[in-house]
């Protein structure tokens, strides 16, 4: 009885299996026949990079995760294919997709060795992971694996799936696609590679990393011969062949992959001619349109950039910095006594142990210096030190210590910026962020940088006197001693950098000659608050990002190279608003617009120009203010760096002003000519280091302006001001004028004559306001130049004692 039970229930199972089995097989095949899953091979669209566009149109740029370039199967040589099937798929002309003899073959010697050595799925199957994109191993992944294989090798021939495939795995360092792959990794097109290429690149599809030629080329080396060994055993290549092949390949591509970063990727072999510009247009695309887009939708972007004009800047900066470097380390700078004695001591000890040599001082203080020395020379030490002794908390020292001076020595060089904006249409047209762009060096300084501006934010202090009708072009300004009383109730006595004094100056020679205490008597008579409203307009920055003392003359306002470039570029077009931009606009693959800045700026000027709020300042001070920079230009601080052959070479019209910064930390030039603004800063980013005893910006900063726009125009013809000799129309508002050229007095008989541009009188609210005039000149050129400014304003302007204090 028992045994029937057991008989009865044993073919009660095994017929219930066996029709589970054909419904569930039944399934399959119906499924296989439906190809509902093979529709997403069919809708999988490759990655195509987006496409970066100049202003003229010259690609420039691409952005992508992994890139892609599509294959045909005749484009692959045959020992590329074997090399692949080799390692991945010997039976792939033979199974119809799962291959269950591979898969017990795979698990008897993974049973054996204990651990996973060998897989046993397909190239099909692995063909259909990638397309599937799930990682996460659950039993309906590997349904829909399966039956997704069916599927295409149902629907496609054996030579179909290897192109897909070839098109779609992934072989590291950002590669997708054996076309990038080869790219990377050798430098050539795949119908070039050779049988010991394709040898090393089919071991990467299972382990990208670990058998990565550049991160771990040990393991891709004993990798490779193991690949040139199953080659040889399918009868692919001849088995006495294999060790040759195999040392030949090496002895080239060893010193290679030793020599390699180990980050490099098809990231750092993408075309990139502007790289700093490139990343803030990608974070803009990234925000306005998403990553997905961005990176696989294959979008065209067309930017305002000028790359031709992008890579003169960087050349020319990069120059400038390299004798800069040279000079802020080298002997014109060294100078000693400064160094404390204990730490020479210890450093003299250290050196007794260690092969450092006898320190300098620079202008780093003593701390840095010993720091620096350190770093340089007993650094390596040090960690050879820590391999003979075993002790964990010494060697994290030393690593730790690496790192952070890390840090520091990038501290120690000379950085720069240059911006250029179109000032008639926005276009930025140059951007270069620093030095040179790297993983470590992507601080974007002509837009993230601010820094003092020194000099150059005197046009906006004279601007702001101007258009408050406190004083015209021309207004004769005393140059002598001067104290004042700042906010927190202290002295403040500013200082030429000549050291001497002038007396009395017309207004447009005390800019070309930049003057400090003309600047200061300039904001006194305007008031800080005018001042501060006036910049803070042309720059669109904060008020509050402006200090209020006296010292604000003479440029302690800390501004970016983009947003005093903003200005000036206000100033040159007129007082007219400049809505600097980048993206132009980007189409999709379909070429629709999908983002179209450049028809937001045009549209947002026509509304202001409507309303009238697209006069920023008014036109009459925009002119007179160009007009004095004209001159600085063409006969101040900078004119010779700007014209000289040995210097900046530049013949043709421009307007613009030098900026230095106290202890030489900061140089500047902001200059503009009829079509471009550009802006060149250049320091250290450790903002309190000193470029040099000595360093100017007429110096340093306006050469590099000079050499840079004369290899634009390649020396000419150079765009002009005033095209066809004729002048230009002067505003309405501005009255023509003369003051004595000696002190900017009112001219008398002996006096030659300089031009005074100023505006009209208005009346508000009943009062008047109107330029104030000075008394007549005697002559005497020499008359104010013993004075000192109190007995100018009690003798010359009978000013009483009351009205003094």
């Amino acid at each position: 009885m028992n045994k029937e039970k057991t008989l009865r229930i044993t073919i009660t199972t095994f017929f219930s299996i066996a029709l589970l089995g054909g419904f569930f097989f039944g399934y399959i095949l119906s499924e296989v026949n439906k190809g509902k899953e093979l529709q997403k091979l069919a809708s999988y669209q490759p990655t195509t990079p987006t496409k970066l566009y100049d202003s003229n149109g010259v690609l420039f740029a691409e952005l992508y995760r992994h890139k892609q370039e599509l294959l045909k199967y005749s484009d692959i040589p045959p020992h590329v294919i074997h090399a692949f099937l080799s390692v991945e798929d010997d039976n792939f002309f033979n199974h119809f997709g799962i291959d269950f003899l591979a898969i017990v073959r795979a698990a008897i010697k993974n049973v054996f060795a204990g651990r996973i050595v060998q897989g046993g799925s397909t190239l099909t199957q692995q063909l259909a992971k990638t397309i599937l994109q799930q990682r996460k191993k659950t039993f309906g992944r590997k349904f829909l694996e399966a039956l997704l294989t069916l599927q295409i090798e149902q629907e496609y021939t054996k030579e179909e799936i290897l192109e897909i495939y070839f098109n779609l795995i992934y072989l590291g360092h950002g590669t997708t696609g054996l076309s990038s792959a080869a790219n990377v990794y050798f430098q050539k097109d795949v119908r070039d590679l050779s049988i010991a290429e394709a040898a090393m690149l089919a071991r990467l599809p299972k382990a990208p990393v670990t058998y990565s030629p550049f991160k771990n080329p040990k393991e891709a080396k004993q990798a490779h011969m193991v690949v040139l060994g199953l080659m040889a055993k399918n009868g692919f290549i001849p088995k006495d062949q294999v060790q040759k092949i195999h040392d030949d390949f090496w002895d080239k591509y060893w010193p290679v992959v030793i020599t390699q970063s180990p980050s490099r990727s098809t990231w750092g072999a993408k075309l990139n001619r502007a790289p700093y510009f490139t990343e803030w247009v990608r974070q803009i695309l990234e925000k306005e349109l998403g990553e997905e887009a961005l990176y696989t939708g294959g979008l065209r972007v067309y930017t305002t950039i000028d790359v031709r004009k992008q890579e003169i800047a960087e050349e020319e900066l990069r120059k400038g910095l390299i004798e800069q470097d040279k000079y802020a380390f080298g002997a014109n700078f060294r100078y000693v006594g400064r160094a404390d004695r204990g730490l020479v001591s210890l450093y003299n000890l250290l050196g007794s142990i260690f092969p450092v040599g006898v320190p300098y001082v620079t202008s780093l203080d003593d701390r840095q210096v010993f720091r620096l020395h350190l770093e340089k020379e007993m650094a390596p030490a040090l960690e050879l030190l820590t391999d003979f002794v075993p002790s964990e908390n010494e060697s994290s020292a030393v690593k730790e210590f690496q790192r952070s001076s890390l840090v520091f020595s990038s501290n120690l060089h000379v950085e720069g910026a240059i911006v250029t904006i179109d000032h008639q249409t926005g276009y930025i047209q140059t951007m270069v962020g620093g030095s040179r762009f790297s993983p470590k060096n992507q601080f974007n300084r002509a837009m993230q940088a601010r820094r003092q501006t020194g000099s150059a934010f005197k046009p906006f202090v004279y601007a702001a006197a101007i258009q408050n009708r406190a004083v015209g072009s021309g207004t004769g300004i005393m140059d002598a001693p001067l104290t004042t009383i700042t906010e927190e109730g202290e002295g403040y006595s500013p200082q030429d950098i000549s050291g001497d004094f002038r007396g009395m100056v017309p207004l447009s020679r005390a800019l070309s000659l930049s003057l400090n205490i003309v600047s200061v008597q300039v904001l006194m008579r305007t008031g800080t608050d005018a001042v501060i409203d006036f910049a803070s307009k042309v720059t669109k920055t904060n008020k509050a990002r402006f200090p209020t003392g006296p010292a604000l003359a003479l440029g302690v306002a800390e501004l970016t190279p983009y947003e005093m470039a903003l200005g000036y570029s206000i100033l040159a077009n007129k007082g007219k608003d400049v809505i600097p931009f980048s993206v132009r606009y980007v189409l999709n693959q379909s070429g629709n617009v999908v983002y179209n800045k450049e028809k937001e700026v045009q549209e947002t000027l026509a509304e202001e120009a409507k309303n009238g709020s697209i006069q920023i300042i008014p036109e009459a001070t925009a002119y007179i203010i160009k007009q004095m920079l004209i001159g600085v230009a063409m006969g101040g601080t900078p004119t010779q760096a700007l014209r000289a052959a040995d210097k900046g070479n530049y013949k043709g019209e421009s307007g613009g002003k030098t900026g230095s910064t106290s202890s030489y930390t900061n140089v500047w030039y902001a200059g503009f000519d009829p079509k471009y603004t550009s802006i060149v800063w250049m320091g250290f980013d450790k903002s309190s280091l000193s470029l040099g005893k000595g360093v100017t910006a007429a110096g340093v900063a306006a050469p590099i302006w000079g050499k840079i726009y004369s290899r634009w125009y390649n020396e000419g013809p150079y765009p002009l001001f005033y095209p066809n000799g004729r002048a230009e129309e002067i505003p309405a508002d501005v009255v023509k004028g003369a003051t004595c050229a000696f002190n900017g007095l009112s001219p008398g008989p002996n006096c030659p004559l300089t031009g005074n541009l100023f505006l009209k009188p208005i009346t508000i609210a009943g009062r008047t306001l109107a330029v104030p005039g000075g008394r007549q000149c005697d002559g005497d050129r020499d008359h104010y130049r013993s004075m000192d400014l109190t007995d100018f304003l009690q003798r010359e302007l009978e000013i009483s004692d009351e009205e003094l204090k």
